[in-house]
């Protein structure tokens, strides 16, 4: 099966998707929102994907240093503004976008994760959403497989998927959220993730990963998003373009554009009704 789809690295790149605020981290507190700029979100996080290791660098001072290949470089540069638990960001050096993206961030001691909020930079956001985990992963890795090792907690296999995830390896990240999932049936992000992981070789099994997250949480926007790629693969193109609709409305914006060779038709007959 092959899928050529601009957003299709949202999906195996990042393992799609994101946080939530129910999630735990190793000591077992609530993940925790970032509420000002003196807080964790601030040093180095990295992802791996399909184009490469990328690094993101907070500083104090309001900036954040952007390393496309992870080499020691500074390839661009932005401001960012934290407020409770959005976050902005404004290009202001290297390669950059017009206007602000604005993100929801959460951290905890394992991964930073940023969902899209309000963005039109397609390329901001292929470089920004998803998960990113700290430098030092494979330690984080280590000591949580010892942990697992010696309680079977749900929120560690949780954890660990998401470390994975940031890392570009979805193959491992599933059956830590097999595990998860067998424990905490109404976590919807969770489903979301583990959808993620089944492109693009189980379309049937990530659409009903997606039915179960909507019906848990039905105003999730990359619920649709991403079972509307779903759908498109599985020959379903008018349902397909009509969750891409939903995800639009729900904040997905960019994705009219994105999305408008493959759906035109689709939507130009809604419109037209």
């Amino acid at each position: 099966m092959k899928i050529n789809r601009i957003f299709l690295t949202l999906v195996v790149t990042f393992g799609f998707l994101l946080s939530c605020t129910h999630t735990v981290g190793k000591t077992g507190n609530k993940e925790k929102k970032i509420e000002n700029i003196n807080n964790p979100v601030i040093g180095k996080w990295v992802r791996i994907g399909h184009t490469g290791p990328i690094s993101l660098e907070f500083k104090e001072n309001g900036l954040v240093a952007i390393d496309f290949g992870n080499d020691q470089t500074i390839d661009a540069t932005s401001k960012y503004e934290i407020k409770n638990d959005t976050i902005s960001f404004i290009d202001i050096e290297g390669k950059m976008c017009q206007g602000i993206g604005v993100y929801k961030v959460f951290q905890n001691e394992y991964y930073i994760s940023f969902d899209l909020l309000d963005d039109n930079c397609n390329g901001r956001i292929k470089s920004t959403m998803g998960f990113w985990t700290s430098p030092n992963f494979q330690d984080n890795l280590d000591e949580l497989d010892k942990e697992i090792l010696n309680m079977e907690k749900p929120i560690l296999y949780l954890n660990r998927a998401r470390i994975y995830m940031a890392i570009g390896n979805s193959k491992q990240a599933k059956p830590d959220l097999d595990n998860y999932l067998l424990h905490n049936t109404t976590d919807a992000r969770a489903y979301i993730n583990r959808a993620g992981t089944k492109f693009p070789d189980d379309m049937q099994g990530a659409l009903l990963d997606c039915n179960k997250a909507i019906e848990l949480q039905p105003a999730d926007k990359n619920a649709y998003f991403l079972r509307g790629l779903a759908l498109y693969e599985l020959g379903e193109k008018e349902k397909a373009c009509e969750n891409f609709s939903k995800a639009i409305e729900l904040g997905f914006s960019i994705l009219r554009i994105a999305e408008e060779q493959r759906c035109s038709e689709f939507w130009d007959k809604e419109k037209n009704k």
